[in-house]
């Protein structure tokens, strides 16, 4: 399923409306980057006001346990700054639209502490890859080249998921499951009632997210609507 689709003319995200017979509960799901143009963001918080619940990513926690998540999103924040580009980055302020949220994702402490558990190469790695990356796009980076990553995977500077790698199952599989546990408890205890929930979450975690609700839980796709996220 593309959830992000690069094409001739930019880059869209696939809004897509799910339900099933046997509940009027019905999920929405937005697939999220962490850069586009201001006219995307501002679409999604449109949206979202006509929903009852929003399921969000974010990581959460102290301020101090945020430096390690800081540090890894270093490459979008270098790269909104660049003028070439014209984008700007993802904040908590796309959410704010006076619909209650629930923050599907680790605490801030929690996603350090298992940080501090991989192996040292890979988060030297993580450390060094992000600020260059930033650099590099904010430099010398195109809408186009920035297209081709974001079809990939806009989670991390790792072109393909490589499950032995403990920071590609940090980053996907374990907030996957957060994920998952938090749709499966809203299906449990609010199947009953008539309401749409967003779920504004990365694309990278939308396939499985889409995947479960079809196969455990037996939802379908009812209507799919695609969103610039920017034009070339």
């Amino acid at each position: 399923m593309d959830v992000v689709e690069a094409g001739l003319l930019g880059v869209r995200a696939a809004v897509s409306q799910l339900a099933r017979r046997e509940t009027p509960l019905r999920f929405t799901i937005y697939p999220m980057v962490h850069l586009a143009e201001p006219a995307f963001y501002a679409e999604v918080s449109r949206r979202l006001r006509d929903h009852d619940l929003i399921v969000a990513e974010g990581i959460n926690g102290p301020a101090g346990s945020h430096s390690t998540v800081s540090r890894l999103t270093q490459a979008y924040r270098l790269a909104s700054a660049s003028e070439r580009l014209g984008l700007v980055g993802q904040t908590r302020a796309v959410h704010e639209v006076g619909v209650p949220i629930l923050w599907a994702d680790m605490s801030g402490a929690e996603f350090a502490d298992k940080w501090r558990k991989l192996p040292l190469v890979e988060r030297a790695v993580a450390n060094v890859a992000a600020p260059l990356t930033g650099l590099y796009l904010r430099t010398f980076g195109t809408r186009e080249a920035l297209a081709r990553q974001l079809a990939t995977d806009d989670d991390t500077d790792i072109d393909e998921w490589r499950p032995e790698l403990g920071l590609d199952r940090l980053i996907k599989d374990d907030r996957d499951t957060l994920l998952i546990q938090a749709v499966t408890k809203i299906c449990e205890e609010r199947r009953d009632e008539h309401i749409d929930v967003a779920i504004v979450y990365g694309a990278a975690h939308v396939p499985p997210l889409v995947a479960y609700l079809m196969t455990a839980l037996g939802y379908v796709v009812i209507d799919a609507e695609w969103v610039t996220i920017f034009d070339y």
